[in-house]
């Protein structure tokens, strides 16, 4: 089997065999089986796809890891060998399980991207053979570098010319790549396991989560965490708004279809409920924004009469916590430095972004919202604070002083409700 001209699909298909356990292949003294785990969709609240995941053992029973296995490959030809040996027995036993809707997740092996994809035509006969729509086949691309970028999103240009389904595998290691997702616009990114740890450590920003996710969506791709081991992870995903989710803590891979879906339906079943219980995911009370909007509107009264910005956050200031006071005009340029509570920390790394003078505010929400709507307070945040270097809010208003339509601001971070942090629990 030295080259993929030796093993066509009739070749493959004639090493097949079948028993108790479902199809396998036996190579080389290595036993090729399939598992699969079931990718839940949290919306649909359903199972809606399967990964296929390769289990090999020796002649002794011995377990050899996919890619322990695949790295003692001698030769390109050689693990390409190995790849359609076990594309066909992944698509063997799913085909068997006669799924009609679910989607089929499979691997691909890196290193045969860096020369583009040799073996196109073994997807449309696996498809053919077992009447498996290209459009159910998602391909797992794991996030490295490729040799040749163009030629990389070339080859997946000519997978999904076929409609098939493109996934980023593993988004969130070493090899991360913004500018590849621009360019390939997969259909899901699978955020990795170490990633969706991190984000559910107690104490992690929430924020960050939900930004990240929110950032993959609007680059027009779902997003998938895999490898979810705990609750706690979980509902850090869904409360992120995760399209998908998938791991040990919803159902480990069986080498069924029925066997997996059985094992995860009771945990599928209440991760809603879980949702729903847990004292993050229920309503938040909401964060009470009076003391501000009533601060703004009294600074901006005095600043209206008297066109003096300190008097006018002495009023701030003993109205509320605010931190910072400033002025823009109308084009969103601050002309004279804001004033700062004598608590409100101006960190030295920052230096260079003072004075503030001259600086233009009007991308803010805030600026266009409270211009939008003359005379009425807007407040928004969280956003990020270039004077503080941390999350903060803003409530603006409008006044009119020396005959022009000037936006009073003021950043004051509020207290927010307390919740309390995610219990893991086993399923």
């Amino acid at each position: 089997m030295a080259s993929q001209r030796e093993l066509p699909l009739e070749r493959i298909l004639s090493h097949l065999q079948r028993d108790e356990a479902g199809w396998h292949i036996v190579y080389q003294g290595l036993t090729l089986r399939s598992v699969f785990q079931p990718v839940i969709s949290i919306t649909h609240k359903r199972i809606v796809g399967y990964e296929a995941l390769l289990r090999a053992t020796d002649h002794e029973g011995r377990s050899i890891r996919p890619d322990a296995l695949f790295a003692r490959a001698p030769s390109k030809n050689e693990a390409l060998a190995l790849e359609r040996l076990a594309r066909c027995v992944h698509f063997a036993n799913f085909a068997e399980e006669r799924a009609q809707t679910t989607w089929l997740f499979v691997n691909a092996l890196p290193r045969l991207f860096r020369t583009g994809w040799p073996y196109d035509s073994l997807i449309d006969e696996l498809c053919n053979h077992f009447q498996v729509p290209h459009r159910r086949v998602v391909i797992e691309m794991i996030e490295e570098p490729a040799a040749d970028e163009t030629l990389f999103k070339k080859t997946v240009d000519a997978l999904r010319a076929r409609d098939l389904l493109i996934a980023i595998d593993d988004f969130g290691t070493g090899f991360s790549n913004f500018d590849r997702l621009w360019q390939v616009r997969p259909d899901i990114v699978k955020l990795d396991r170490s990633l969706v740890a991190r984000m559910a450590t107690p104490g992690a920003d929430p924020q960050f989560a939900a930004q990240l996710i929110t950032m993959l969506h609007r680059a027009g791709t779902m997003v998938l965490g895999e490898g979810v081991e705990t609750e706690a992870e979980l509902l850090t995903l869904m409360e992120a708004d995760a399209d998908f989710v998938q791991g040990y803590w919803l159902g480990e891979p069986h080498p069924t279809l029925g066997e997996a879906a059985a094992a995860a339906s009771p945990t599928m079943d209440s991760i809603w409920e879980r949702y729903r219980t847990h004292a993050g995911s229920a309503p938040r009370p909401p964060i009470d924004f009076t003391e501000f909007e009533e601060a703004v509107r009294a600074g901006a009264q005095i600043y209206r009469v008297t066109g003096r910005l300190e008097l006018a956050a002495r009023q701030v200031f003993s109205r509320s916590s605010a931190r910072r006071v400033f002025v823009l005009d109308a084009e969103g340029e601050q002309r004279q430095p804001s004033i700062a509570h004598e608590s409100a920390p101006r960190p030295a790394r920052l230096w260079p972004l003072f004075p503030d003078t001259r600086s233009n505010w009007s991308r803010r929400a805030y600026f266009k919202r409270a211009l939008a709507t003359p005379g009425r307070v807007a407040v928004m945040g969280p956003h990020y604070s270039l004077t503080e270097g941390r999350d903060c809010y803003t409530a603006a208003v409008t006044v009119e002083f020396g005959g022009e339509l000037q936006v009073f601001c003021i950043d004051f971070a509020p207290v927010e409700p307390a919740t309390p942090s995610h219990a893991s629990a086993p399923p």
